[in-house]
């Protein structure tokens, strides 16, 4: 197993979408595995002291997880930002200006971190995946930052691997 203790490069992931060719993002938020509990809410005993119990019980993780991928916007027909835009709009419904190819649309792909000797030292392979939300950064017209897209890709099976 890979150690994420130790110092990762500014540039140490990537994020691999297969079908979409190399897109470079600027920043990719790990998938989050939440797992499914029951009953921590419901107090189940009470003790001395006024103290109560309580019990919760895992049943394994979600199955559904997602994660955000950060892009600078960019009008060329081979960025990140408008090959991200083709594949949301493929997955938006007729009646939200989209081409309803929702179930056709959904993609495959991995997230790699890389240490400073650019091995990899984690990975995350996600499976029936499609973009649900896009937002884009506040517009100022004082701002001097790039502007950003972020888009929330929702994945039915993620699995690290390493």
């Amino acid at each position: 197993m890979a150690d994420l203790v130790k110092a990762l490069a500014p540039s140490s992931f990537s994020l691999d979408i297969d079908g979409m060719g190399e897109l470079s993002f600027f920043s990719v938020k790990v998938p989050e595995h939440k797992p499914k509990l029951a009953g921590e809410a419901a107090v189940v005993g009470a003790m001395k002291g006024g103290k109560s119990e309580r019990q919760i019980n895992s049943a394994g993780f979600e199955e559904v997880v997602t994660f955000e991928a950060v892009c600078i916007s960019s009008p060329s027909p081979t960025s990140a930002s408008v090959t991200m835009w083709k594949w949301f709009k493929a997955c938006l419904p007729p009646s939200d200006g989209g081409e309803g190819k929702w179930a056709d649309s959904k993609k495959t792909g991995s997230i790699f971190a890389y240490n400073n000797a650019d091995e990899v030292v984690a990975q995350w392979d996600f499976k029936e995946a499609w973009i649900s939300k896009m937002s884009i950064a506040e517009l100022d017209v004082n701002g001097k930052d790039y502007l950003k897209e972020t888009w929330t890709v929702v994945c039915e099976n993620c699995t690290r691997v390493m």
